[in-house]
């Protein structure tokens, strides 16, 4: 089995022969450089090293952590680790995911987001300008680049612009580009901007309620006239793409408020998709938990369950972060649960009191701390009178503390769900 391995040049073989000996040779390691950062290699060397400290004689396992797989076995005392990769070029890049992908993606069983799906696919055939509504979360990204894949111009670029990470004084360069000589320390030659970039595809402008007013204007000629005009550039530019926008604001409320431009809100508003958070479509709760586990759980070759008690609770907790608390949530489970099975034990403390049961003869059931339950209320009324009325003046109002109290809540919510 190693001589066939040893002679497919395909695969890196590393034999340990006294227990002084690294895991990994340099070449694997340089080779797991490729395609994860640091972090992820620590967590792939535990994952071998606990499979190590199992295996008997002549014992061969098989770790699928895509894109790599990794073979350990042992032979007398000699143990043998080879890792070969499956792909071509490093994935650590930013790229978009893959069509089977896209479609696992979207499991659903609720029938609101059935009704979302339907209209992804009839607006994918045509060029109008499309408009994604939901909070943070909820996969607005993944909806564009489903459109993006189902429409004609799916072999053309699809780039992707969060309007909230680029610096102000950056934006203009950025997305129109400029010409040779327009300022100082720019790129010898100029630069095409995004748009430009993107002709024939789509450009998905992400949290568009953060674009700057002065480049509401630049945009809103783009919509109209199919056209750029670069930095330092004396003519047009005609351009062919359709824009996709998103925000997890109230655009209207923003509108009134003189922070955004009301024509421009009107022109991207053409297809207005509203996309519910998890919280409203409870029925996909279970189902997406069960796929990011399997997911996760070939991803990092292990194997993992959950108890019927884990199910129950998920389906009884808010979400605020939506789909991509869950997903966090679930892969910090799958790496950290030393058991097979994932238990209600496991899972962080909020989750402790949502399966609505009585645990009196569990020897393992405690008190929940006072402070914690304070902070799990809390939460919950909250994250209730911002789904209610979508305005934290509001909000703040109803639960009579100051705005700023809520804002700074409602963040700190939201950070907590993307580090899950």
């Amino acid at each position: 089995m190693i001589k066939n391995i040893q002679a497919n040049d395909k695969w890196i073989v590393h034999t340990i022969r006294t227990s002084n000996e690294g895991i990994f040779n340099s070449a694997q390691i340089n080779l797991f450089y490729g395609f994860f950062d640091e972090k992820m290699i620590d967590i792939i060397q535990s994952i071998v090293e606990k499979r190590l400290k199992t295996l008997e004689d002549n014992d061969l396992v098989h770790l699928d952590i895509q894109p790599l797989g990794i073979i350990i076995f042992k032979q007398g005392s000699k143990m043998f680790i080879a890792v070969s990769s499956r792909e071509e070029g490093s994935p650590y890049l930013t790229r978009e995911k893959r069509d089977d992908e896209l479609d696992t993606a979207f499991i659903t069983r609720s029938a609101n987001m059935k009704e979302v799906l339907e209209v992804i696919k009839k607006v994918s055939f045509v060029d109008s300008t499309i408009l994604l509504l939901g909070e943070s979360g909820v996969g607005k990204s993944m909806v564009a680049k489903l459109i993006h894949k189902y429409s004609s111009r799916s072999n053309h670029p699809f780039l992707s612009v969060n309007c909230g990470a680029i610096p102000e004084p950056l934006m203009e360069a950025e997305l129109f580009g400029y010409t040779n000589g327009s300022f100082t320390g720019g790129k010898k030659g100029g630069k095409k901007g995004i748009f430009e970039s993107a002709n024939e595809g789509i450009v998905f402008l992400d949290e568009i309620g953060e674009l700057p007013l002065n480049m509401q204007v630049k945009l809103l000629e783009v919509l109209q006239e199919h056209c750029i005009r670069p930095i330092g550039a004396v003519k047009q530019i005609p351009i062919n793409i359709r824009v996709i926008a998103a925000t997890n604001r109230n655009l209207l409320e923003l509108v009134k408020q003189k922070k955004f431009r009301e024509d421009l809100y009107y022109r991207l508003n053409v297809v207005p998709i509203e996309i519910p958070p998890l919280r409203e479509r409870t029925e996909d709760i279970i189902y997406l938990a069960r796929h990011f586990l399997k997911q996760k759980a070939s991803k990092y070759g292990i194997f993992k369950t959950f108890h019927p008690e884990v199910e129950e609770s998920f389906t009884h907790y808010a979400w605020p972060g939506n789909v991509r608390e869950l997903e966090n949530i679930i892969e910090r489970l799958t790496i950290t649960t030393e058991d097979n099975e994932i238990r209600l034990q496991h899972l962080p403390p909020f989750f402790q009191s949502l399966t609505g049961k009585t645990k009196q003869n569990d020897e393992q059931s405690t008190l929940m701390p006072l402070k914690q339950a304070k902070e799990m209320v809390e939460k919950e009324l909250i994250m209730k009178a911002y789904t209610l009325y979508q305005s934290t003046y509001k909000a703040a109002k109803a639960l009579g503390v100051d705005q700023s109290t809520i804002v700074k809540k409602l963040k700190r919510f939201r950070e907590e769900g993307r580090e899950e």
